[in-house]
């Protein structure tokens, strides 16, 4: 029963990327097809979307073909990493995700087979990351009972943050500092009035997109990120939701690191889109900005994601 479950997630992300595959495949030999959404800019091609998918559902078959088989080492380790290849470039490829739900909350998008295209994306490298940690995890003969390797793997919510993460959220602050005064000083520059109107949808989106950027790193890292602080009369002391926190922070970081440090390093590195003619401090100010921001999202929400594992249940082995 037990192995049955746990080829269960392997087996479903096997099936979603070789589906997303074969419709890759079908608008690459038909781009002409209405259905066929347009190549995502500054991608290699749609083959990158078929390499990867395909990629990703052969090692996500192997892995749940393996926790019978019980493979050497070696070979467990390759498909690891081969399903973090896979997974991220997955992720990568389906970078205007999150352009397009921007798009989506501002009314001005009806381009809807591109959305479900990125979203089955997004989704089928989600689920081979998921394999991929997974089949680490066996791997490492982490514990069946919270996914923890005792003695190497922080044991509760209240341990203490590595100093790397710490780095790395106030990082992220930094980098949505930059680009939020590179915003401000252009506009000052072209004489563009500030204020924003409250009832406006653009305003909610800079809204939220700030608090992403000041909010949620620190709750990366901080103790009340993880144990609700005493003011939240309500809920105070107890452990706060992990994917309220991780799911903000895996979405934005990769949504930020994939559109700007990998498409716009890319467009201004080439020159291209309206990169060209933009003044070059204002363009390192939000180019660097969002990427680190996104990567220092990335960094402490992983540091986060192994303090916020649920506390192991199995006696013995979990610290007091």
């Amino acid at each position: 029963m037990a192995l049955r479950s746990a080829r269960r997630w392997p087996c479903a992300a096997a099936a979603w990327t070789f589906a997303y595959g074969v419709a890759n495949v079908w608008w690459l030999a038909d781009p002409g097809s209405p259905f066929a959404p347009p190549d995502e800019p500054f991608s290699p091609g749609r083959w990158a979307a078929v390499t990867l998918a395909f990629s990703a559902a052969v090692v996500c078959s192997l892995i749940a073909g393996g926790i019978e088989r019980r493979w050497p080492a070696p070979v467990r380790w390759t498909l690891v990493v081969a399903a973090w290849v896979a997974g991220v470039g997955l992720i990568l490829y389906s970078y205007m995700l999150a352009i397009s739900l921007a798009a989506l909350l501002f009314d001005q998008y009806d381009d809807w087979a591109s959305l479900l295209t990125r979203a089955a994306g997004m989704t089928g490298g989600a689920l081979t990351l998921a394999c991929a940690v997974a089949e680490q995890h066996r791997v490492r003969r982490a514990c069946s009972g919270c996914g923890r390797v005792h003695g190497r793997s922080p044991e509760h919510r209240t341990d203490p943050t590595p100093r790397s993460a710490y780095l790395a959220a106030y990082v992220a602050v930094a980098g949505c500092a930059a680009r939020v005064t590179a915003g401000v000083l252009d506009d000052v520059e072209a004489g563009r009035p500030l204020p924003l109107a409250l009832d406006s949808p653009f305003t909610l989106f800079v809204v939220l997109l700030v608090l992403a950027g000041t909010l949620l790193p620190p709750a990366l890292v901080h103790r009340w990120g993880r144990i609700w602080p005493r003011w939240v009369v309500p809920l105070a002391g107890r452990g706060v939701p992990r994917w309220l926190v991780l799911g903000p922070a895996f979405f934005i970081g990769a949504s930020l690191t994939g559109y700007f440090g990998l498409a716009g390093m890319t467009a201004w590195i080439l020159g291209k889109g309206n990169l060209a003619g933009a003044p070059v401090w204002r363009l390192s100010m939000e180019m660097f900005g969002y990427t680190l921001w996104g990567l220092g999202l990335l960094v402490a929400a992983a540091s986060y994601y192994s303090l916020t594992r649920p506390d192991c249940l199995l006696p013995g082995l979990a610290r007091p």
